[in-house]
């Protein structure tokens, strides 16, 4: 794929974020009875109406903030690499760190589900959000090493 198709990529690997962030992300039943549906915003609302700011921040940062800066950083940095302008060394290293950090909500979601398995009142399951998760992660770190790649062959 020539990287012309990376500004494209990376725009869909933002509204895979958005529909994951917005899809649910877990069913939970409890007691056999109870059955809901969360989204990784929904669970950030009732965090922060059960006033969990701390933890509510935290998701919102891990979830949403970073994984949207990573794609907006590198869109910038695939913008600047194209116009052959001089980078620093300092943008594709934050990436790199932000890359690490973000779409940490997925490891904690696996942890409540096997949370939930392990109980015996109550049962999760993944849903569909996941999907777009899993798309936008993978859109994302192709697009990373694809400038990454672009990075390396200009330096040389």
């Amino acid at each position: 794929m020539q990287d012309r198709h990376v500004p494209l990529l990376l725009v869909t690997a933002l509204v895979c974020l958005v529909a994951g962030l917005m899809l649910p992300i877990m069913e939970v039943r409890n007691f056999w009875v109870f059955r809901g549906s969360y989204s990784i915003v929904d669970g950030i609302i009732v965090l922060i109406e059960q006033g969990d700011m701390l933890i509510a921040t935290f998701v919102a940062a891990f979830s949403v903030l970073l994984p949207v800066a990573k794609i907006l950083g590198l869109l910038a940095l695939w913008r600047r690499v194209r116009q052959g302008r001089h980078l620093s060394s300092r943008l594709p290293a934050l990436l790199e760190a932000i890359g690490k950090w973000s779409m940490l909500d997925v490891f904690v979601v696996a942890l409540i589900v096997f949370a939930a398995k392990a109980s015996m009142l109550a049962d999760a399951n993944v849903a569909p959000a996941v999907i777009p998760f899993v798309a936008s992660i993978v859109f994302t770190v192709y697009c990373s090493r694809s400038i990454k790649g672009k990075l390396t062959a200009a330096a040389r």
